[in-house]
């Protein structure tokens, strides 16, 4: 650390965590580890029956989830769990703010830089950083970028329920036209089979019309015949002396 206050490098400034003893014990073990050194890796070995995710050299392992080895968890911890929404803060209030302004005093009269003094940054940020804010035009330009992207989604809103809605009924029309293609379709065959079973009974009733006329001509005959021999009983007894008198 004093080497790095020595060449004045920049780092991140741990936030005063009030008065909570928990948050301040953690926020001093974290103090006391920076600069963290991280190891990282995306190989999972083995070691002692676990698997574990670290790098294997020839001297031995080096496990990332092992504050005995490296500062990974601490850091994970920091990024995520405690220091997260601070680090976004001064991500958007100071650096942000630093190179906006920075690009904006590029417009003055004289071309060179314009510091702008803010009472509403914290005293730990205005002691490491040089900062450049407006917060009355930040607020402003917020209000408008708000307003627009509020009022573009409102438009995205409407067009996709425009488009859904215009989907919906082109989806019900073409339902309803293949409903009725296929209720002609159907009434078709069904017409068709209609006239085909029609001309089956047809046929059926001529066949059966011919039959019973065939079968009535063959039992009058046959009526008749019956009759003939039963009015000359002596006509078979003639016909059979008349084969022996042949003979």
């Amino acid at each position: 650390m004093n080497e790095i206050g020595k060449h004045k490098i920049k780092i991140y400034d741990f936030p005063e965590c009030g008065d909570d003893e928990e948050e301040s014990r953690m926020l001093k073990r974290l103090k006391d580890r920076v600069p963290f050194a991280v190891v990282g890796s995306n190989t999972v070995i083995e070691v002692n029956g676990k698997r574990l995710r670290g790098r294997k050299y020839p001297w031995g392992v080096a496990e990332v989830e092992n504050m005995e080895h490296c500062d990974f968890i601490a850091l994970r911890n920091m990024l995520i769990r405690t220091h997260m929404q601070d680090l976004k803060d001064v991500t958007n209030n100071v650096h942000y703010e630093n190179y906006r302004c920075k690009k904006l005093a590029a417009f003055t009269n004289d071309g060179k830089p314009v510091r702008i003094s803010n009472n509403f940054c914290p005293q730990r940020i205005l002691n490491t950083y040089m900062v450049f804010w407006n917060p009355l035009a930040q607020m402003e330009e917020e209000k408008k970028e708000h307003e627009q992207k509020m009022k573009k989604m409102e438009q995205e809103r409407e067009q996709l329920f425009e488009q859904k809605v215009k989907e919906k009924f082109q989806k019900l029309a073409d339902s309803e036209a293949d409903l009725e293609r296929r209720n002609e379709q159907m009434k078709k065959s069904l017409e068709a089979q209609r006239r085909e079973l029609e001309e089956k009974r047809k046929a059926f009733e001529e066949e059966k019309t011919a039959f019973e006329a065939a079968n009535k001509d063959e039992e009058l005959v046959r009526r008749a015949s019956v009759d003939v021999n039963m009015k000359d009983p002596d006509t078979k007894e003639k016909k059979k002396e008349k084969k022996k008198g042949l003979f």
